[in-house]
């Protein structure tokens, strides 16, 4: 069963299959800034950043053959690594996911467990940017008359600005554009 891909192929092509135990957060650690004065209360809250996001997966290899296991083995181990020897950066997307993909690397330790043939281990991925991230949508349109509202909605949850590419098509020189960036608050 097809339970990830990373960079283009699935956990089945590189040998191995995914287990329900595997570790995802729902939100990466905060970074919290807060700052303690000696003889006061608490402490003051200057806010929180998003820190990295690290995601586990408990895994068990396909093969059990002990031969054609470490080949296997041999095979993941050198996907995860780029031709310096040094943890490559994969584009990781999620079944439960689709549509969205996040940037990961090999991030700790793989202890591979031999039982009775079958090799069991947890693959540990670390996202520095800890955001799932979607396909661009485009949207063109012609604006034929003054004044013209055109609405842009965002299916993401985090607050994002428009990219907006102004092209002048015709005769005419184009005067006194006025861009009114809205966002609604709940």
């Amino acid at each position: 069963m097809i339970s990830l891909i990373l960079s283009g192929k699935s956990n089945m092509e590189l040998g191995f299959y995914a287990t329900g135990a595997s570790k995802r957060p729902m939100l990466p650690v905060t970074i919290d800034r807060t700052l303690v004065i000696p003889g006061t209360n608490g402490a003051y809250n200057f806010g929180a950043d998003l820190g990295t996001r690290t995601i586990e997966y408990d895994c068990r290899f396909i093969e059990q053959d002990y031969l054609k296991l470490q080949q296997v083995v041999m095979e993941l181990a050198a996907y995860l690594l780029d031709s310096f020897g040094k943890p490559r950066t994969l584009v990781l997307q999620q079944v439960e996911r689709p549509g969205q993909s996040i940037t990961v690397q090999y991030s700790g330790q793989i202890d591979l467990q031999r039982i009775m043939g079958t090799g069991v281990f947890n693959l540990p991925l670390l996202a520095h940017d800890p955001y799932f991230y979607s396909d661009e949508q485009l949207v063109e349109r012609s604006v034929t008359s003054s004044p013209q509202v055109i609405e842009i909605q965002s299916s993401g949850t985090i607050r994002t600005d428009p990219y907006i590419v102004f092209t002048n098509t015709g005769s005419n020189t184009i005067n006194r554009i006025r861009l009114t960036n809205e966002v609604r608050v709940e």
